[in-house]
C-alpha cells in the first residue's frame, strides 16, 4: 500500500469523524483524540465497506472496555454486567491502514 492510499484512510477517518486534526499514530480511544464507541463502530462499518477490510474479529471490549452499572460495585453485580477497569488499548488510523494491506483486522 502506497502513501496515497495512507492519506486517503487518514482523510476518510478525519471526514467521518470529524477529526480533522487527527494524526496517523493518534489515539481514538485515549487522549486528545478519544472519541465515543459508537462513532467509531459506525465508522469502521463504512471503512470496511469502503477499504474491503474483514472488521468481523475485532474484539471491541479491548477498545472499548465494558462499563457496567456506575453506582453499583463490581462484586454485586454478575461477571458479564461488571465494569472492566483496564485502560483502551489504542486504536490509531496507522492499524486501519496495516489491516487495509492485510484485507482484514490485524489487532486481536
Amino acid at each position: 500500500m502506497n502513501d496515497d492510499k495512507e492519506i486517503e484512510i487518514l482523510q476518510f477517518v478525519r471526514k467521518e469523524l470529524g477529526a480533522h486534526e487527527l494524526g496517523i499514530d493518534d489515539s481514538l480511544t485515549s487522549g486528545r483524540s478519544m472519541t465515543v464507541f459508537e462513532d467509531v463502530f459506525s465508522m469502521m462499518e463504512r471503512f470496511s465497506e469502503r477499504f474491503a477490510v474483514d472488521c468481523s474479529g475485532i474484539n471491541w471490549f479491548k477498545y472499548y472496555p465494558r462499563v457496567g452499572i456506575p453506582f453499583l460495585p463490581n462484586f454485586l453485580l454478575p461477571e458479564r454486567m461488571k465494569t472492566d477497569h483496564s485502560p483502551p488499548a489504542r486504536l490509531t488510523v496507522k492499524m486501519l491502514v496495516e489491516s487495509a494491506k492485510a484485507g482484514r483486522w490485524l489487532y486481536n
